[in-house]
């Protein structure tokens, strides 16, 4: 087995596990002694780290941090094996020389979200082990509220178990009540409140949104981008189809839920509203148009 591991990808909580389970392979673990840290502002560093002796004889961790893989790989050759090296990526593009470098002599892993199925059977089993129920739906909808990061799901899972504490079910109300929506889940809101003409509500959560430092421009392109799924769902409804959510690769909650909204739409009507906001695109681009008022007023026109 080799030791020296490439762990990469978007599912932190996975590979922090990970790094957890090699340290635990160490007695003693001592920063500066025989733990290091490196990263591209001291990469210099790695090479006298890798040959250095330690108080601990020849064991020692050396984890390398968002690099890009930019190092001299041939200092990680023909290492003791009592020393171990973990490099950690957010992403890697395999196609690159510095990949195919370490590739040769590193296990490489990469951690991946959970699949939307996978991830809505985590949270009934994880939820199983608090000897608490919920249903398929709503662990669905605990999905779409919180995302598919595992490690904000299990600290949102961690709040409802202890605000459920005369109840052994989650409900959809708890996790209104207590869980931290993501961006994706509060945009879903903002659209609710627009095809509902709730354009109150709707201006006030916008402001709300732009309050909490949310940038209008990804306000507007995720508020877009729904529009445009709003639009391919009315299409394929209209074809009859049955898999929606296969077809255009969204959750099935996420179908289920825009499927009533478009109800409320022509196809028209719904290509309007594109052409709008293909528009404000184009003005606020240009200068034309300020982004928040702009926006504004297309919530107002829908």
């Amino acid at each position: 087995m080799s030791n020296i591991y490439l762990l990469y990808g978007e599912e932190k909580y996975d590979l922090n596990q990970r790094v957890e389970k090699i340290k635990r392979e160490f007695q003693n673990l001592e920063l500066g002694v025989n733990l290091f840290y490196i990263t591209s502002d001291n990469i210099d560093e790695l090479e006298s780290v890798a040959q250095g002796v330690t108080f601990f004889g020849s064991e020692k961790l050396i984890i390398i941090k968002d690099t890009n893989l930019k190092f001299n790989v041939n200092i990680l050759k023909d290492l003791d094996q009592d020393i171990k090296v973990i490099i950690i990526e957010d992403n890697v593009d395999k196609r690159t020389s510095e990949y195919k470098a370490i590739s040769k002599i590193a296990e490489c892993i990469e951690y991946k979200h959970l699949d939307d199925a996978k991830m809505t059977q985590y949270i009934i089993d994880l939820l199983k082990r608090y000897k608490l129920k919920i249903s398929y739906d709503d662990a669905q909808y605990f999905q779409n509220v919180c995302g598919n990061d595992k490690t904000n799901n299990i600290n949102e899972l961690q709040k409802l178990v202890i605000y459920c504490d005369t109840s052994d079910t989650i409900t959809k109300d708890m996790i209104d009540k207590v869980c931290s929506k993501t961006l994706n889940a509060k945009i879903f809101d903002l659209l609710d409140n627009i095809v509902n003409k709730k354009k109150k509500e709707a201006i006030f959560l916008l402001d709300s949104l732009l309050r909490q430092k949310e940038s209008i421009v990804k306000i507007y392109i995720m508020l877009y981008k729904q529009y445009k799924q709003l639009l391919m769902i009315k299409l394929l409804k209209e074809k009859k189809e049955s898999n929606i959510a296969s077809i255009l690769s969204i959750h099935p909650f996420v179908v289920k839920k825009l499927s009533v909204s478009c109800n409320k739409y022509s196809v028209d009507e719904l290509k309007n509203i594109i052409y709008a906001f293909d528009e404000y695109d184009q003005k606020t681009k240009n200068g034309d148009m300020d982004f928040e008022i702009g926006l504004k007023k297309i919530i107002c026109m829908l």
